[in-house]
């Protein structure tokens, strides 16, 4: 104990000297120094003082001052020159107590590092998020790293089949993506729903729809859809049709882009700027893209059903601390902000879902 340890320390002039010069002869083997016994030698230099140094680190004196001897054997030089009056840091003990502040202060950094990234407080998380879902999802992103700044996210966007794809590979540690048919099939992948809200058209100013403050899926039925290219988003464009037969009742007539399509609604958007062709995404989505500043696109509300839906993707097992964390804030914050809670039917069967 550290009482017994205080009172068993002698005084300086009781203690047996440090030893001269070793007399091992020196070769290019690297020494077998310890932590333990650098932070002893700074604090002996400190203090200057067997005694008081032996008091601070809760040692005996005796024990000091072998753990000094140990070191200059090991390094082959004196560290310390002492009398029964004074002790006084050698050219040698004046380099090493220098040099050995830094690596005491690098491996305390270090450790606390460790630590931190052990209890998933810093580190690299690896994001993806869905075309369009950015807006939808910006609030509790910004949320976490105002909370975690030490946890970087490296964010891409690609499409939901694309993202499924990546984590299956383990080239991301999660991923916000649509909730495609593809996600109910997808092996190696849980999820849980993260949002669900309602979907929006994006039309021509001086169409039809642009005068109506909403509209229902089965009034879209003569309409042209502007989707991504099936090659890019089978699922994406599957579901799309599938979405029009179940609550439309009819079998839409689409167009693919040329690329996939942004909701920065600049050059790849423009048959529905001309009112050859409209769009459905999220409303959320719509409003941000033309809050940004995207010209000839109205915004017209789909009455539910149906609602778009995102998921919350991440490959089930052992994972990254921070990934742990993202995940489980990201989850909390959904069921904070009632991202779920509007009345949409949950995954249907077949769906992966999985706890975090």
């Amino acid at each position: 104990m550290a009482t017994e340890a205080l009172a068993s320390v002698q005084p300086e002039s009781s203690a047996p000297g440090v030893s001269g010069q070793p007399a091992a002869a020196a070769d290019d083997r690297p020494a077998g120094v310890e932590f333990r016994h650098l932070r002893y030698f700074v604090r002996v230099a400190e203090e200057l003082h067997f005694g008081r140094a032996a008091a601070r680190l809760y040692i005996t004196q005796p024990g000091l001052s072998q753990a000094i001897a140990r070191l200059e054997r090991e390094l082959d030089v004196q560290l310390f020159t002492r009398t029964r009056s004074s002790v006084e840091l050698t050219d040698a003990g004046t380099e090493l107590l220098h040099r050995a502040r830094r690596l005491l202060a690098d491996l305390d950094d270090a450790v606390t590092r460790v630590r931190v990234v052990g209890r998933g407080e810093a580190g690299l998380v690896r994001v993806g998020v869905a075309l369009h879902a950015e807006a939808l999802v910006a609030p509790g992103l910004k949320a976490f790293q105002e909370e975690h700044e030490g946890i970087v996210l490296d964010r891409s966007a690609m499409v939901s089949e694309r993202l499924i794809e990546e984590l299956r590979e383990g080239r991301l540690d999660a991923a916000v993506i649509h909730q495609v048919p593809a996600l109910a099939t997808a092996d190696g992948v849980a999820w849980e729903p993260l949002r669900r809200g309602r979907l929006a058209v994006l039309a021509s100013p001086f169409s039809r729809l642009a005068r109506r403050k909403s509209v229902t899926l089965s009034e879209l039925a003569g309409e042209t859809f502007l989707v991504n290219p099936r090659a890019l988003a089978p699922a994406a464009f599957e579901g799309l049709k599938l979405m029009c037969r179940e609550f439309g009742g009819f079998d839409a007539h689409v167009l693919e882009s040329a690329v996939a399509s942004t909701a920065a609604l600049d050059t790849d958007w423009p048959p529905i700027q001309d009112g050859t062709a409209i769009a459905v995404i999220a409303e959320g989505t719509a409003r941000a893209a033309r809050a940004a500043g995207a010209a000839g696109i109205a915004v017209i509300p789909v009455d539910p059903p149906p609602q778009y839906v995102l998921a919350l993707a991440w490959r089930p097992g052992e994972r990254d601390p921070a990934a742990d964390r993202f995940l489980a804030y990201l989850l909390s914050y959904r069921d904070r902000h009632a991202w779920t809670a509007n009345g949409s039917p949950a995954p249907g069967p077949g769906a992966r879902a999985g706890t975090v």
